[in-house]
This record gives structure tokens, sequence and C-alpha cells, in this order.
């Protein structure tokens, strides 16, 4: 791993990397080196080319936007993990096997808040998250490129699903009847979001695309935002989807793969990352968006518990796993998310 490193920076002594992180996609390691008398701290990652086939594309967009966010002083005050360039000057660099590889500075003490953010923490992350946003309204969004085409294309996503149903290649379609009748069940919500595409109801927005709370930063001591971090799928999009992600990771109170039937919706923390991203985009966004938040959150909820089982009928081709029935678990927990997020939701709309 040093000699990838080498590629990157010179320096007098290589003390060790160590991996980092739990991110179901890239590699990421933290590196210590001594360079120019004094110890110094690296990310170094591998980007999974599988997902990004265009790991070019994924570099120039995160190169564009730190660029852009550094010269935004007054509006956008959180630390950029910032690409290091190779000694050639490009940022991304291959190994032997032709893994793209890839390095950022270090943001050191700090964490960040997974499901253990209480309601002034998710306040805070969905603020930053809306800060985000808001410091990149005016950025020409098309100079970026789609780094996962049709992301959040939920009825490319949907004829994906119903292909690996039909075809079945891991002969698991009989034993998940439950579970596909759900998302057929939840199917309007997608058709919404697509009608609102279609008339061109929600703005096309630079967004993060994965604003979930493992890519927020929060201060050791202050508990307070330090970063927005993971830019991978930083790209044209919608608000929505946006705060729906949000709502997925920050909202229930046991990790996506818990023991189903057990995961439940903590109340407060949702209504925490309403007011912190109202907080932050009241100003700027449209009617549309605003009145549609909520519809957002169960978008993205649906739309992931759509990917994860389709990944489980195709034989669990893209997501990391630990266990044969993983991706399901996830779908399944997922599935249970969006009940209770509508009940919330159509509770407070009385």
């Amino acid at each position: 791993m040093h000699r990838l490193f080498q590629k990157f920076l010179a320096y007098e002594r290589w003390i060790g990397a160590e991996p980092v992180g739990s991110g179901n996609i890239n590699d990421t390691y933290r590196v210590d080196v001594e360079r120019g008398g004094g110890q110094e701290r690296y990310l170094l990652q591998r980007l999974n080319h599988q997902v990004f086939k265009n790991p070019e594309a994924v570099a120039r967009n995160i190169r564009q936007v730190a660029n852009w966010l550094g010269d935004q002083n007054e509006e956008y005050p959180y630390r950029i993990a910032r690409p290091v360039a190779g000694l050639d000057g490009a940022d991304l660099q291959r190994d032997e096997a032709g893994n793209y590889w890839r390095v950022f500075t270090f943001l050191d003490q700090c964490y960040t808040p997974e499901t253990a953010a209480g309601p002034e923490e998710a306040f805070e992350a969905a603020k930053a998250y809306g800060v985000f946003l808001r410091a990149l309204r005016d950025f020409p969004v098309g100079q970026l490129s789609d780094t996962i085409p049709g992301f959040h294309d939920t009825d490319l996503r949907w004829t994906a699903f119903e292909k690996t149903l039909t075809d079945d290649p891991a002969g698991r379609a009989s034993g998940v009847q439950d579970e596909i009748a759900r998302l057929y069940a939840a199917k309007p919500v997608f058709e919404e979001i697509s009608r609102l595409k279609r008339q061109q109801d929600l703005p096309l927005r630079v967004t993060h695309n994965d604003t979930k709370a493992g890519n927020i930063l929060l201060d050791n001591q202050t508990r307070k935002v330090v970063a927005v971090i993971d830019w991978d799928t930083v790209m044209p999009g919608t608000v929505l989807s946006d705060f729906g992600d949000m709502v997925r990771t920050f909202a229930p109170d046991a990790y996506e793969d818990a023991a189903p039937d057990t995961l439940g919706l903590r109340e407060s923390v949702l209504e925490a990352l309403q007011h912190g991203f109202e907080a932050a985009t009241g100003d700027f966004l449209a009617l549309s968006e605003k009145e549609n938040l909520a519809l957002g959150a169960r978008w993205i909820i649906g739309e992931q518990a759509l990917r994860f089982l389709t990944d489980y009928l195709a034989g669990d081709v893209y997501y990391k796993i630990r266990h044969p029935e993983h991706n399901l678990i996830r779908a399944q927990n997922q599935l249970r998310l969006l009940d209770l997020v509508s009940i919330f939701y159509e509770k407070h709309r009385r």
C-alpha cells in the first residue's frame, strides 16, 4: 500500500495504514507518514469502479465542488476533505490490478453520528446538508456528470426489479412474496415522484445524493458539524432525495440490518431533521420542493427497499453482504421504516 501512496506524495517514512469506516461500496484507509519533519495523516481510498463506472467523472465532480465551496468562505463554514493530486497531477492513480485510488486530506478530532444521533445532532446535520445545498445553488449544474447514471431514476430501478423478479436468477422469488407485495403497495409513491419530474415541478439542482448519518462529521468536543463528506454521488438531482435519505438513515432507532420487526422510528429525530433542513434551505427552495419533503422521505426509503430486494433476488451482486440473507433483512427493515414514516406524516397532516 505504501508503494501506491508514493504515487501521490513524497515522504520520508511510512508509519502505517489502517481501515476506517464501514461503507458498502469503497475501501478506505487512514494513512500516517512522516513528511517534512512531521507526522501527517491522509485518507487513502479505493474507488469501486464496478459501481462508479466512470471514475474520472467522479474525480472531476469532486474537484469542481471542492474548488467552488472553497471560494464560498462566508457562506460555507465547514471544512473540506480536499482531493490530493498525484505526483503526475492526476487525482486518480491505478494499481497493478487496475483499481482506482485517490487521496484526501484527513479531518481529525471528529466522528460520524450513525444511528446514535439525537435530535440536536440531527438538527445540526440536516442544517449542514442544507447549507451544502445552499452554497451550491448557483453552481452551473450542467458542468457536473452523473456519476451513477439513473441513480434516483426509480422508474428504471422498478423495471430492473421486475426483470430480476421474472428471471429469478438466484431462485429466491418464491420466498419473498410478502416483501414483493409490499413494494407493489408502495408503487404510487414512485409514480407521484415520476409525475413531478415529468412536469418539471422539481428544480434540477446540485445535490449530495447520499445524505446518510455516516457522511456528516461532528466535532468530538462540541458535537457540532465539522464537515459534509463523501461527494462521490454529488451530481444533478432533486433536494427531495437528499432530505429523504436523511430521514432514512437518521430517524430509525437501529441499523438497517437489525433483526427484522424490531426497528422503530425516533419521531423527535425526524422532527429535528425537518426543522434543521428547512432552517438552511427555506429561503431558496421552490414551493413544490417544500410541499413534497415528506413525499421525498417515503420515496427514498421505498427506493432503498427496492434496491436491497432487487439485489437479494439477483444473488447479491451489488452490496457487500456478511451473510446470505443480509440484503433481505435490509429490505425488510426499509419496508418497515416506510410504514412508520408514512404513519408519522399522516398523523401530522391532520
